[in-house]
């Protein structure tokens, strides 16, 4: 065998060595897979509302998913009470309900928002006595014609209001028996008392829209 052979067989002997020393790497391991966390819900904190016109305490209680009877217990109201626009509520979202404050006799709306109607009951005079019984009104807000308002009781004794302009800070006192209006004093005309005490009073607007609602004082 010639020089140039044996270095071909030396040469193919080396090249077959080096291949027998390489391994295949070992496969890289497959990725565990990972759950994806869920976040935890922020809880909803209560809060207060503002009656909107149309509202009914129904469709609150609905709107903000809360059960009627908690909406009524927050606020110290019965299913069967009138709210009013501007009248602020407390939605009680995941919460027990606040602290209870204690409530006026005559009940009145909450402080309106700028341009709206405010109007109160100042005070309920002589209740059952028809010779001095009489109702006095205050506007607090922007003036106001109360031509078509009304004011009735639980019995369905109303009394309608004449064409009469109150001015801011002003009131009209409505007297039950017979008299001669003027600017200041309207008279109902009856000869009967028309408010009890503890009797629940709903002051309309001329649509019949409940705007107020108050409660007789009882006697101390």
């Amino acid at each position: 065998m010639g020089l140039n052979a044996l270095a071909a067989c030396g040469a193919l002997f080396l090249t077959m060595w080096a291949l027998d020393q390489i391994r295949p790497l070992p496969p890289l391991p497959t990725p565990r897979p990972t759950s994806t966390p869920v976040p935890t819900p922020t809880p909803r904190q209560p809060f207060t509302y503002i009656v909107q016109p149309g509202d009914t305490l129904l469709s609150i209680a609905a709107r903000f998913e809360v059960p009627l009877d908690a909406l009524l217990q927050a606020n110290d109201l019965s299913a069967e009470m009138i709210i009013y626009p501007g009248q602020a509520l407390w939605i009680p979202v995941g919460s027990p309900t606040p602290p209870s404050i204690p409530q006026p006799l005559i009940a009145s709306p909450a402080s309106p928002m700028p341009g709206m109607i405010d109007l109160r009951i100042l005070e309920v005079k002589s209740p059952g006595d028809p010779a001095t019984e009489a109702l006095v009104l205050v506007n607090e807000g922007a003036t106001l014609s109360l031509a078509g308002w009304q004011i009735r009781d639980e019995e369905g004794n109303r009394f309608i209001f004449p064409a009469l302009t109150l001015w801011t800070e002003s009131s009209v006192t409505v007297h039950t028996r017979e008299g001669a209006n003027t600017a200041t004093d309207l008279y109902w005309g009856r000869a009967e008392a028309v408010w009890r005490p503890g009797e629940r009073g709903i002051l309309e607007d001329p649509e019949g829209r409940p705007v107020l609602e108050f409660r007789v004082p009882r006697p101390p």
